[in-house]
């Protein structure tokens, strides 16, 4: 169980350890992109406040990474963040869409500091996204490619507060598990505890 209050007595469980995964996930995205720059001859098209993507159905996050995302939000307490919240509660219109991610405020990501993995990897060549765009299933030539020792540490540092047993043991058994352990970002229904899946069995588990 997540509490996504700031001043929760739970918080210090498992943010540490996403915020780890974030910098994990960030330090082999910069790594990824400084090598396919290299060889494409060009940097990425992501540009400050291009919210194509956060416009996408097709994203999604454990719930960890949506409660951090609420923590954030609720310790920030600005007017963007608490429109954030609300959106992400499912009190509020959403920016993004119906389906589309509900921490998009203005064109800008209001837990920018504490977005998702997914949108971390999320990185595009040639061009920006289109609103709505899922540039996977449009032009897959154009995404970049993470790599995926990092996101393979990353991921393991969430799984032990996801309820999973033991760990995969390759990083395609790695996406595997996390087909069922992520959801899409959308309002998520009021200012609850935000669950883990109890009892998932890596695929090293006894």
């Amino acid at each position: 169980m997540f509490d996504a209050s700031p001043d929760s007595s739970l918080t210090h469980l498992w943010l540490p350890s996403l915020i780890k995964a974030q910098a994990i996930m960030d330090v082999g995205v910069r790594l990824a992109i400084r090598h396919e720059s290299a060889v494409r001859g060009e940097a990425p098209a992501c540009r400050e406040q291009c919210a194509g993507c956060c416009s996408s159905r097709h994203m999604a996050a454990t719930s960890l990474e949506i409660a951090g995302a609420a923590w954030h939000l609720k310790r920030e307490s600005s007017p963007r963040s608490l429109a954030a919240l609300d959106r992400l509660w499912g009190n509020g219109p959403d920016e993004g869409g119906e389906e589309g991610c509900p921490l998009l405020v203005d064109g800008v990501c209001a837990a920018y500091s504490m977005r998702f993995l997914s949108c971390r990897q999320l990185v595009v060549f040639g061009r920006s996204c289109s609103m709505g765009e899922d540039p996977f299933r449009t032009r897959r030539a154009d995404v970049l490619t993470p790599l995926r020792t990092y996101a393979f540490k990353a991921y393991s540092l969430l799984l032990p507060h996801l309820g999973v047993i033991g760990m995969p043991g390759s990083p395609g058994e790695m996406d595997a598990l996390l087909a069922g352990l992520t959801q899409p970002v959308r309002a998520h229904g009021g200012p609850v505890h935000i669950c883990a899946v109890s009892g998932v069995a890596g695929a090293r588990a006894a």
